[in-house]
């Protein structure tokens, strides 16, 4: 039964038409980061050191300056009312409401968080972090207070983790790791599983699922088979990919990229 279902989801992958379009983004130079919230605002960073707000249309609604804090490293809207964007060179997170007015920052080396890999904001405005100075997963709020944290994680896994993104999704955390592929945790950040996947250049969640990408190449992994699937599609070295409205978008120079997903 494994194999009939197994086989019957390949030939359904092989059918998907992946329709394309473009929207530009107005005033961005190269886009360095992006990421869309649920009501189809894309919050981008380019390498001019600025941070915009774009409205579902592709407008222009409005953006700031960040050359004090230096290049973000990640953008999450996860809260369409509140964006937590981490600039890894500093170790800082900052706050912004949904117009782009800076709300407040938390500085990780003052809670002695000084080799953070990847945060992610939590379903209760908290903020994750895996620390590999502690090599740990940790749970803090706004103040630096630990709120839940794994176990030392290589004890766990007998692996030496190189994690490099992190999101929240229904009650689960996703950890992506280029040496190991996805590993999930609870929201209490209990090891769950291991989805393994070797060279692993990105990887996002659609719904129990996965998308996975290996250099240029995309991979749907079925969570429940654990066996990843060859998309016939191909993406630019080194871009950032999201899922939003059954679509995968990804960024090149200022233009985001849609594929229609069905």
């Amino acid at each position: 039964m494994s194999r009939y279902i197994l086989t019957t989801l390949s030939s359904l992958l092989l059918l998907w038409a992946y329709a394309q379009d473009t929207t530009v983004l107005a005033k961005v130079s190269n886009i360095t980061s992006f990421s869309i919230d649920s009501k189809g605002n894309t919050f981008a960073a380019d390498d001019n050191l600025s941070l915009y707000k774009f409205d579902a249309k592709g407008s222009l609604v409005t953006n700031v300056n960040i050359k004090s804090y230096g290049e973000i490293t990640s953008i999450d809207c996860s809260n369409p009312f509140e964006i937590y964007v981490y600039h890894q060179d500093q170790n800082i997170v900052v706050f912004y409401d949904n117009m782009l007015n800076q709300r407040g920052e938390i500085r990780l080396n003052d809670y002695y968080y000084y080799n953070v890999a990847c945060v992610a904001r939590s379903f209760d405005n908290h903020l994750w972090v895996m620390d590999l100075s502690q090599y740990q997963l940790i749970k803090i709020n706004k103040q630096g207070k630990r709120l839940a944290e794994s176990p030392y994680l290589n004890n766990i896994t007998g692996k030496k983790l190189s994690p490099f993104k992190m999101w929240e999704q229904n009650n689960d955390v996703y950890l992506a790791d280029s040496t190991n592929g996805v590993h999930k945790f609870d929201m209490y950040a209990t090891y769950a599983t291991t989805y393994f996947h070797p060279k692993l250049t990105n990887a996002l969640s659609i719904k129990t699922n996965l998308i996975l990408v290996q250099d240029t190449s995309l991979f749907f992994y079925n969570t429940l088979l654990r066996n990843p699937l060859p998309l016939d599609i191909h993406l630019p070295a080194n871009v950032t990919l999201q899922y939003y409205d059954r679509h995968l978008v990804y960024a090149i120079k200022n233009r985001l990229i849609r594929l229609k997903m069905p």
